[in-house]
């Protein structure tokens, strides 16, 4: 088990261009066990914000996100921290959602209203992702919002709002700290998390090359389970759900499937 100095290590990643591979260089030199003066300021900056940093060799690391190879060092969490060690279950999907996928996720998340127990992740794009907080928020579902960029950066102006409820109501996650720009590589590396940190991933609505299926192949690659929502096959640009079936992924047409694969968690 790696162990190292978090907050130097928030430091260190708050430099463009640094991520895990970086930070690793380091801490395998050992140049993360000291503390100074400047990490002890950015302590102070980080509780300011109220910006909690949950190291990878904590107890309240998620279990399955440390699975995979390349899990992040240090997740930077604004909000309930407590969700991190509960059942999770992550739904993606296209980013020019239709009023058809607004009532599919509607659909699958009414039996869950008012339970504690079972977290729904997303990644707080537009479209899907963020039509699946607000049903949450609505709903009273606990969710998490998992951002590319920093924890403050990596989701689009327009969901502010959003952002700004999940932060009373439930979680947002990244691995970069406040501030950081998004670069295009910062989303499927966004994208791991995604799939890493859940049992299972539902896709709804996603074109054949959409984000949405990196992070479907990701979860594949885990182990984790898939369900996929079949699209009608007129709708060319939303194929991805059917060419994820057809690839083996479980086809999601009843509320009860998803309701019975949470009641066996």
């Amino acid at each position: 088990m790696i162990r190292f100095n978090k907050y130097a290590v928030a430091l260190k990643l708050t430099q463009e261009k640094v991520g895990r591979k970086e930070v690793l260089n380091e801490i395998f030199n050992k140049r993360f066990i000291d503390t100074s003066r400047e990490v002890y300021e950015y302590i102070k900056f980080l509780k300011k914000e109220d910006i909690d940093v949950v190291a990878s060799y904590e107890d309240l690391y998620p279990s399955l996100l440390k699975e995979i190879s390349d899990y992040p060092l240090l997740l930077f969490c604004k909000g309930d921290i407590s969700l991190l060690k509960k059942y999770m279950i992550t739904i993606v999907g296209t980013r020019k959602i239709s009023e058809y996928g607004k009532w599919v996720v509607r659909y699958l998340l009414k039996p869950f209203e008012n339970n504690p127990n079972i977290i729904v992740v997303s990644g707080l794009a537009r479209g899907v992702d963020s039509y699946v907080h607000k049903t949450c928020l609505e709903f009273n579902i606990p969710t998490i919002g998992v951002v590319a960029g920093g924890i403050n950066k990596g989701y689009p102006k327009s969901n502010q709002y959003i952002y700004d409820e999940m932060v009373k109501k439930g979680l947002i996650i990244s691995e970069f700290p406040p501030n950081r720009s998004v670069c295009k590589g910062m989303f499927p590396m966004r994208n791991r998390i995604l799939a890493g940190i859940s049992l299972a991933t539902v896709v709804i609505e996603s074109d054949i090359t959409g984000g949405s299926l990196i992070t479907v192949n990701l979860a594949l690659e885990y182990g984790r389970e898939i369900f996929a929502v079949p699209c009608n096959i007129d709708r060319y640009s939303l194929q991805g759900c059917n060419t994820t079936i057809l690839e083996g992924a479980t086809p999601l047409f009843l509320q009860e499937q998803l309701v019975n694969f949470c009641g066996k968690l």
